[in-house]
């Protein structure tokens, strides 16, 4: 706003002597006997001068007014602008901050998920092995147990069959004592009762032995049956002491979530000055330098009164 913009007629409501015509500025008294005209007879230099003075002054005055109130609105938005921009700087590196530290604990995460996930399954494959393994020692353990059990079965059997095979002998060896005693002494002319009463004393001996034999072979059974199912049962038991191996069940670690977006509400800006204050400001400035300037100007005189009068 230019002090152009205002336009004070004579018919003004701040009455003749100051007057804007056309973007210039008329002094009052600048004609005849105003500030800077005058007559030198009469002293009108020293008045001219003066006023020149007063109102350069003024307007000097209104204009550093107006440069000071445009000066502050000026410091006034460049101290929001500053004020803002700290703002703009303060959200976007917290954002960044943030968000940097979403993704290095991400990363974290998933880093801590990849070596889990190998870890679970090397360990599976590592159960499956030794399943493996404790099936194929468990089958070397149950075939050298089925190999001893049938060695231990051979023993027991070979065992009866010898014990069997003793007492057939004995019995055989009595009737074949019986027939050589006989022998002799039909040979030596003992005959008749001599050789009957041989005859029974070795058959009751034969029939003695025979009957022992039969209770002995029952029990003989009966033990190589115990035997038998004594050593099944450690065969049995020394299967059993290989276990086969039962895998342990091992959950599959979770894989993390990327980081969801940051959502926040920028800064709003840090209100400026008001312009419309500013306009104000320097209208009301200009104004009162106007008022100012037309209050320090002197009276009218009678002289110049009539002079206005007949150059109007």
């Amino acid at each position: 706003m230019a002090l152009s913009d205002f336009d004070f007629s004579k018919s003004g409501s701040f009455g003749g002597g100051f007057g804007v015509d056309d973007g210039g500025m008329d002094l009052p008294g600048l004609e005849g006997k105003g500030a800077l005209g005058g007559d030198p007879e009469e002293g009108g230099v020293e008045a001219s001068a003066f006023d020149a003075f007063n109102a350069v002054s003024q307007i000097t005055e209104t204009g550093l007014e107006v440069a000071t109130q445009i000066f502050a609105f000026q410091e006034a938005q460049a101290a929001a602008d500053i004020k803002t921009a700290e703002k703009q700087m303060e959200y976007w590196t917290k954002f960044s901050q943030q968000n940097r530290e979403n993704y290095r604990a991400y990363d974290q995460q998933l880093n801590s998920w990849y070596r889990a996930s190998d870890y679970v399954e090397q360990f599976r494959q590592y159960q499956s092995k030794l399943q493996e393994q404790r099936a194929e020692f468990k089958g070397e353990v149950s075939t050298a147990a089925t190999q001893n059990f049938a060695r231990q079965l051979a023993d027991i059997e070979g065992r009866f069959y010898e014990d069997e095979a003793r007492d057939e002998i004995q019995i055989n060896a009595i009737m074949l004592d019986k027939f050589a005693k006989a022998s002799r002494k039909a040979a030596t002319g003992q005959v008749g009762r001599t050789v009957t009463r041989i005859n029974n004393q070795y058959n009751q001996q034969y029939l003695q032995n025979l009957s022992n034999r039969q209770i002995t072979r029952e029990f003989r059974l009966a033990d190589k049956l115990k035997q038998g199912q004594a050593a099944n049962v450690a065969r049995q038991n020394t299967v059993n002491q290989v276990q086969f191996y039962t895998p342990q069940p091992v959950a599959d670690p979770v894989k993390p979530l990327a980081p969801l977006p940051i959502r926040v509400v920028e800064p709003l800006a840090v209100p400026g000055p008001s312009k419309s204050a500013l306009a104000i400001g320097i209208g009301k400035t200009v104004l009162t330098g106007i008022m100012d300037y037309k209050a320090s100007l002197p009276e009218p005189t009678s002289s110049d009164q009539s002079d206005s009068e007949q150059s109007s």
